[in-house]
């Protein structure tokens, strides 16, 4: 039986396709509507805030998918199961969204971004950070969904992140050193001159663990601004602390100088499962307390070579401290050999 194409044929064909893409079409532009992702509960708090917003005319997949038709159509065909994990209830909570810097820059171009743009005493250079790989994400995650963004992805332009670069230390490839001076971004004299981490009631004790050194070096410039209020620890501990922090807080006189950062009669016990320091009687007793807490607790700041100091001079038998090492091998030097003396008044 042989096929024919006819006039009639390639007409049903032709309105068929037609409808077909216009079909496509019209689901793909229905799709990527703020109004259809907010069909789905879980979605809705965020379309409520993106109508508040100032992107309430920028449609989801705008933001949401790479740009160009191959990422877009991609974007759709991963997007093919969320109706059935949305029956389900089988998605991930929360709900985490991700914009790309080139999604971003379908709209802000560089006519936006690489010209200063100055708002509520702030100046900031958008070029400098583009250049430098800064993602958009990193200060305005919030943009366009505000508090329905859980609380942990929530980002703003901070002080603490300029200062990453702008600490009078950062240097740039052409040789520019970023400078922390205040007038460089603050327009208003006072405007910002404490950080708001600063008015935090526990900064004193918290700083070290959540501050970023290179953001502190901006303000304190001083060689000594860390070991001013350190009782002269150096700060940060440097690279031999851990091994060395005991001599050092010997020769002070105590931990007070611990103290003012760590809780020394908890935070100490994190590595020393023993008393610190030692008391009189360790020497007879260690190999007793060693027994129950192990001789890993003792590696903490030992060497083996610190047991052979004192057990080398077991040239025979079987020790019962070696028994403590847990396996680390422990080898005695060879025993010299005697030397003749000479016979004096001999004859």
């Amino acid at each position: 039986m042989g096929f024919r194409l006819t006039s009639r044929g390639l007409t049903i064909a032709a309105i068929l396709l037609t409808v077909v893409v216009v079909g496509v079409g019209v689901a793909l532009a229905a799709t990527s509507t703020p109004q259809f992702c907010g069909a789905c509960k879980s979605h809705i708090p965020y379309v409520e805030e993106w109508r508040a917003s100032a992107h309430n005319g920028v449609n989801c997949e705008q933001c949401h998918s790479k740009p160009g038709p191959f990422f877009f159509l991609t974007a759709k065909l991963e997007a093919l199961q969320q109706p059935i994990a949305q029956i389900t209830g089988d998605y991930e909570k929360p709900i985490l969204g991700y914009v790309l810097n080139q999604s971003c820059r379908r709209c802000h171009n560089n006519d936006l971004l690489f010209n200063p743009v100055s708002r509520n005493g702030i100046r900031v250079q958008h070029k400098h950070l583009i250049a430098a790989g800064f993602l958009c994400m990193r200060c305005h995650s919030t943009q366009a969904h505000g508090d329905a963004v859980p609380e942990g992805s929530r980002t703003y332009p901070s002080m603490d992140q300029c200062l990453i670069c702008h600490n009078n230390e950062y240097t740039a490839p052409d040789g520019q050193v970023a400078t922390s001076r205040c007038d460089l971004c603050h327009t208003k004299p006072g405007y910002g001159a404490v950080p708001q981490t600063h008015k935090e009631n526990d900064w004193a004790t918290r700083h070290g663990a959540v501050g970023i050194l290179s953001t502190c070096s901006a303000c304190h410039i001083g060689k000594d601004a860390c070991s001013r209020c350190h009782d002269g620890v150096l700060m940060p501990h440097p690279e031999a602390w851990m091994s060395e922090h005991g001599r050092d807080v010997e020769a002070r006189g105590g931990d007070e100088a611990c103290e003012s950062c760590h809780d020394t009669r908890e935070y100490c016990k994190t590595c020393h499962q023993v008393e610190m320091p030692h008391p009189a009687s360790w020497i007879p007793a260690h190999p007793a307390v060693t027994a129950v807490k192990g001789s890993d607790t003792c590696f903490n700041c030992h060497v083996v070579a610190n047991c052979q100091a004192c057990h080398v001079q077991h040239q025979t038998g079987d020790p019962q401290a070696h028994k403590l090492l847990g396996g680390a091998k422990f080898t005695l030097p060879p025993t010299p050999a005697p030397t003749s003396s000479p016979i004096i008044g001999g004859g």
